[in-house]
């Protein structure tokens, strides 16, 4: 089946940002484009914000934290008040009329819907389900639906209570009639049968022999990196323009620098490029900053250790940035002399560059490569990871990582060879410093470590890997009945 005149639909509540569902939805659009030889006119996008596209349309029911949303999060688990049903299937309605006008106007083909197992997008999940079940009443099998299951309600705490009227509902989170499932990681598909014999889908079995594929995170590399002296006394990054040489003034840290009365070249910068939620554990990277800045001062010398986080806040439990400044602080407090600054640089940093009224804005994607310019190191101390984009993203601008080991990590990325300083328990040890100290003060042993992730990360992780699994799995979809 040639799948390249297929007209492609992507639905997520966000495109072109800095979240890991829209940094996956780029990179399968650049499979599909360079290696399924589809052409980006075949491809339209539906979400409720978007970086500027062409074949883009945007609606507000799609944002997964509108105010219905909201409602819906808010009274997951607790008794469900007399209006949420009728809130609920009411927004649903619309979204579906939504979803079908959009289908109907591009004569979409496929549309793959990304993280509709996710309760943050509950009313677009509803609503797609909706729209399925009257296809299936009119014996209509066009066109097919592909889910991207990123995540679920399986798969965090917070949402394994929920109430009566939640409940009626969670058969269409991801939807018991799709024609397909792609995951980002293996444990999923364990969770996808369960989710299918709860809701009573027992021939799913086939559909998850046939209907469904694991495909990993991937990254690619954009700069020459092959051709390198690897072997030179300077480190290793990728080339940089003059747009983002004013980010770290910008981001404050210049200012942080002078009022020590410290030099650029006595500061170490940890990259946390993630968003800011609990399960990134950016506590971690604040501890371990004050560690490295004790094993430098243990050689006699002082360092300003600058936390850069670089992700934006408020999606999920939005006291944790007070609490990231409160847990600085205190360690502030009990370290007087200590010089260890925590950065937040979302008020500066977009999914792409731009200029507004004056205030210059940094693309969250080239942060690690000015990092890395800067001799600066990545902190990933997760406990909780669908896969891991924005690792690999630093990886793939030559920064190296500290990490923690969260389960997906041992379990689907470890065996692959990167080297990455690790703990596995959350707690900071003695070795992971001294190993961050020797990257920090050995270029040589910093650009042999660069040098052999960029190596594994192309070779087993690049765009490539999208389409050799995608490519199968939409043909399966179109061709192999259940």
């Amino acid at each position: 089946m040639d799948i390249s005149h297929l007209n492609i639909g992507i639905m997520h509540s966000l495109i072109g940002k800095n979240d890991g569902v829209s940094i996956v939805i780029d990179q399968t659009v650049n499979a599909m484009v360079e290696y399924m030889e589809v052409e980006l006119g075949h491809i339209f996008f539906l979400a409720a914000h978007s970086s500027p596209r062409f074949n883009a349309e945007t609606d507000e029911i799609f944002w997964h934290k509108n105010p219905v949303h909201k409602t819906i999060l808010h009274h997951y688990e607790e008794p469900a008040p007399d209006y949420l049903n009728s809130l609920i299937h009411n927004k649903a309605m619309y979204a579906k009329d939504v979803i079908a006008g959009f289908i109907e106007k591009n004569e979409i083909d496929l549309l793959i819907a990304h993280n509709t197992s996710h309760p943050l997008n509950f009313v677009t999940a509803v609503g797609l389900g909706y729209y399925i079940d009257e296809l299936r009443a009119e014996g209509l099998i066009w066109p097919k639906v592909l889910v991207w299951w990123h995540d679920s309600y399986y798969e965090r705490e917070r949402f394994a209570k929920p109430n009566k009227i939640i409940k009626k509902y969670l058969k269409y989170l991801p939807g018991i009639d799709i024609d397909g499932i792609a995951f980002i990681n293996q444990e999923q598909r364990r969770l996808a049968e369960r989710f299918f014999n709860e809701h009573q889908k027992p021939y799913r079995k086939n559909f998850l022999a046939t209907r469904t594929a694991t495909i990993p995170n991937t990254s690619h590399i954009s700069w020459d990196w092959q051709d390198r002296n690897w072997k030179g006394k300077e480190i290793i990054y990728p080339p940089q323009d003059n747009y983002n040489d004013t980010l770290l003034r910008d981001v404050g840290l210049l200012s942080q620098i002078q009022k020590r009365d410290m030099d650029f070249k006595d500061t170490v910068i940890l990259l946390q490029h993630t968003r800011v939620v609990p399960r990134k554990r950016i506590e971690l990277a604040i501890d371990f900053a004050f560690l490295l800045e004790k094993r430098f001062l243990k050689d006699g010398v002082k360092k300003c250790i600058a936390i850069l986080v670089s992700g934006h806040s408020g999606d999920e439990q939005v006291e944790y940035k007070k609490f990231l400044k409160k847990y600085h602080k205190d360690l502030l407090l009990k370290h007087p002399d200590s010089n260890v600054v925590l950065l937040f640089g979302e008020n500066s940093i977009l999914s792409h560059r731009d200029i507004i009224v004056d205030k210059k804005y940094y693309k969250f994607a080239e942060i690690p490569s000015v990092i890395a310019a800067n001799g600066g190191l990545g902190t990933f101390f997760s406990e909780v990871e669908g896969y891991g984009n924005n690792l690999l993203e630093m990886i793939s601008y030559g920064l190296p990582v500290v990490i923690n080991k969260y389960e997906v990590f041992k379990k689907e990325i470890d065996h692959l060879g990167f080297k990455l300083p690790a703990i596995d328990n959350g707690i900071i040890t003695d070795e992971l410093v001294e190993e961050a100290y020797k990257i920090q003060t050995d270029i040589a042993y910093r650009n042999q470590i660069v040098k052999h992730n960029l190596e594994v990360l192309n070779e087993k992780l690049g765009h490539k890997v999208i389409a050799e699994k995608l490519t199968p799995l939409i043909k399966n979809i179109f061709t192999r009945e259940l």
